[in-house]
């Protein structure tokens, strides 16, 4: 069976054809429009894709909403992602600045509540003078760290501890 010049391109033509009717897939800038599409509102998330590999970056508040985005791009690219990079990062969240420590002017009030403090330290005697609390008398070494903090809680400007003999 001979065949004819025109048969031999008609066979050819289709078969080209068929091949490319195979390859529907988005270009690459097309996809990563129709996922950025999809990710609207989020600012803080990059998209990049090569070659139907999509690449996700940037920052997220939680695990949570790093694989939503990803799911989202999965679902937005359907059969045309052939895979997903998720380089997104989970930023810690940002820490709430705490209220400033309002320091005890006020000698009286400073006065009693160093002396409900003190009960706990009956060889070591407190008093308050201008904000300073300024500490006499003899204490272990162990328990000093204790009475330091205890006292700078109660905000005074200074809390001095040089009369304090350490006993051993």
């Amino acid at each position: 069976m001979k065949f004819n010049k025109l048969t031999f391109c008609l066979l050819a033509t289709s078969a080209v054809l068929s091949f490319s009717a195979c390859k529907s897939g988005l270009s690459d800038d097309k996809l990563e429009e129709k996922i950025e599409n999809a990710l609207t509102g989020r600012k803080t998330v990059d998209v990049e894709v090569e070659k139907g590999k999509v690449i996700l970056s940037g920052t997220v508040a939680s695990e949570e909403e790093k694989q939503q985005i990803e799911s989202i791009a999965k679902t937005a690219g359907d059969k045309d992602v052939k895979s997903i990079q998720n380089d997104i990062v989970v930023s810690a969240p940002v820490a709430t600045t705490p209220a400033p420590i309002t320091v005890s002017n006020n000698d009286a009030t400073l006065g009693a509540a160093v002396n409900t403090f003190m009960k706990d330290f009956p060889s070591v005697q407190a008093s308050v003078k201008d904000g300073i609390i300024s500490v006499t008398g003899t204490l272990e070494q162990a328990k000093i760290v204790t009475l330091k903090q205890g006292l700078d809680n109660l905000n005074p400007k200074k809390v001095d501890l040089s009369g304090i003999v350490v006993k051993k």
